[in-house]
């Protein structure tokens, strides 16, 4: 007597379906905002005569390199599940004076932008630490801001604190083949950042505790050091951000740069990094500073006042991330 077997069953249709549905959103995912950007650039030069100049594309780089590395930098807070920093504008202005004060004391550019960088680390390392024992990141960085600028106004008394000389617009005004050097450190600190979040374990922690911090914590990463770590890249980028910001206006003041905080919060949402952490990447956080500073930069040859700016800008921002939004949630199904 001779038996059969049963024929291999065959893979799931369905399944097969689902994934490659799945790979076609993510795919719309990220390429939407890139060519949003190029549609954009294109709808511009064609109804905004002077939007296609080397001066308004250079402004757009330059603004984009002050935010789009400190967006590089949030993006591990918040890929790392610690939501935000609402401290961005006081680190940086504090940062700023350290800069002129150390410059002024040593009379060496690079020493006094370490020691901006370094002032910046500390306050990074306080709030990570702080915030890694479990108190709420939005409360603890929107606090420590509120006691940096307070000191940075009593230090400062409130004046502005200038550039001694036209030695300390050196990071802002040096060229490397004819691109501007803050372009440069954007360009390799995003792939440095990139890297870092994509290739290395302390990356793949940080993705793992934002999506899971009870599984992180099974699996033997320490929530504490990880959110330390997180603090400290996006506090060195605060640093390298802020000698680039006061390099180009060689002054500042503590009520200085009132927008950047949101300007960056609002490129790491534009990116479609999740709010909740675990899903994030700091290229995507640049692309949506710069998809922010090309939209402002238009509205402002177009001579739109500032309050509507805002407004049109708040309202681009909020629909971008509804969108990517339903996006993640169509890919998670």
């Amino acid at each position: 007597m001779t038996t059969t077997s049963a024929p291999a069953q065959a893979p799931s249709t369905a399944f097969q379906d689902r994934a490659g549905y799945r790979r076609t959103i993510n795919g719309i995912r990220n390429a939407a905002l890139p060519i949003l950007i190029v549609a954009v650039f294109v709808v511009a030069s064609i109804a905004v005569p002077q939007f296609l100049t080397v001066g308004t594309i250079r402004a757009i780089f330059l603004a984009t390199s002050v935010t789009g590395i400190v967006a590089a930098g949030m993006t591990a807070v918040t890929l790392s599940g610690n939501l935000f920093s609402l401290g961005v504008t006081p680190t940086i202005v504090f940062s700023g004076v350290v800069y002129f004060w150390a410059g002024a004391a040593t009379g060496n550019m690079f020493l006094a932008a370490l020691a901006a960088i370094m002032a910046s680390l500390v306050l990074g390392l306080i709030q990570g630490y702080i915030v890694g024992l479990g108190l709420n990141p939005v409360v603890v960085t929107l606090a420590t801001g509120a006691v940096v600028y307070g000191a940075t106004a009593i230090v400062t008394r409130g004046e502005v604190v200038a550039a001694s000389n036209n030695k300390f617009g050196v990071f802002a005004t040096f060229s490397v083949v004819g691109i501007p050097l803050p372009v440069v450190i954007l360009v390799v600190f995003t792939a440095l950042a990139w890297f870092l979040t994509e290739h290395t374990r302390l990356g793949r922690n940080l993705q793992l505790l934002g999506a899971n911090k009870e599984t992180a914590r099974n699996s033997g990463i320490s929530p504490m050091t990880s959110t330390i770590w997180a603090f400290l890249a996006f506090s060195v980028a605060l640093g390298i951000a802020a000698v680039l910001q006061v390099s180009q206006t060689l002054q500042v003041q503590a009520d200085n740069f009132p927008e950047l905080t949101m300007d960056v919060v609002a490129a790491v949402l534009v990116g479609g990094t999740a709010v909740t952490g675990g899903d994030g990447s700091p290229i995507r956080s640049v692309i949506g500073a710069l998809f922010i500073a090309t939209i402002t930069q238009i509205m402002v040859l177009v001579g739109i006042p500032q309050g509507t700016r805002y407004f049109v800008l708040g309202v681009v921002v909020v629909a971008l991330v509804i969108t990517l939004h339903l996006l993640r949630k169509a890919i998670s199904r």
